[in-house]
């Protein structure tokens, strides 16, 4: 069912989203220029009102940058036993664990977790863990060596709102 709020969701408030994920402390007069630049006027009261909506729809996570810290970062795929209770059991296993993102959805696996470890070692540690529980059927994992991060495509306005004009 789709979100109210994500439906006004428009390309004006994909391109104030960006500019503070570059730097959050951003004045609302310099928004109103750089939204100037690109075309779209709106006074730092409307761009005031559009940073509160979004506020209203973003989940606040702060993440540190584990190459700054000596930290690894461990990527596991989990497919769980194909009978009753295991698909439970594995995803409250991945939970009780210390990953720090669990998700579960549709596709070739049935739960992804992320989490920060201190070493290679225990890596093998956490996924041996996995591996072994009754509920378990398959571990497939990641450490994490490099990485490319790019808000620009995470807040991809052309991608995320294509076809919508079609739903409607």
């Amino acid at each position: 069912m789709p979100n109210s709020d994500f439906e006004s969701f428009d390309e004006i408030d994909g391109k104030i989203l960006r500019v503070l994920a570059e730097n959050p402390r951003t004045p609302y007069s310099r928004i109103t220029e750089i939204l100037a630049e690109s075309g779209h006027e709106m006074s730092p009261e409307g761009v005031r009102y559009r940073v509160d909506k979004i506020i209203d729809m973003t989940t606040v996570f702060f993440l540190l940058d584990p190459q700054e810290l000596s930290w690894e970062i461990l990527r596991v795929a989990v497919t769980t036993e194909k009978r009753d209770g295991a698909k439970e059991a594995a995803f409250d296993l991945l939970c009780d664990l210390p990953f720090w993102h669990v998700s579960r959805g549709i596709g070739t696996f049935d739960y992804f977790a992320v989490g920060s470890i201190l070493s290679v070692r225990d890596a093998d540690d956490l996924v041996t863990t996995v591996r072994e529980a009754d509920c378990v059927n398959r571990v497939d994992y990641l450490v994490v060596t490099g990485r490319n991060q790019d808000m620009a495509q995470y807040l991809n306005m052309e991608y995320l709102t294509a076809g919508r004009e079609d739903d409607q």
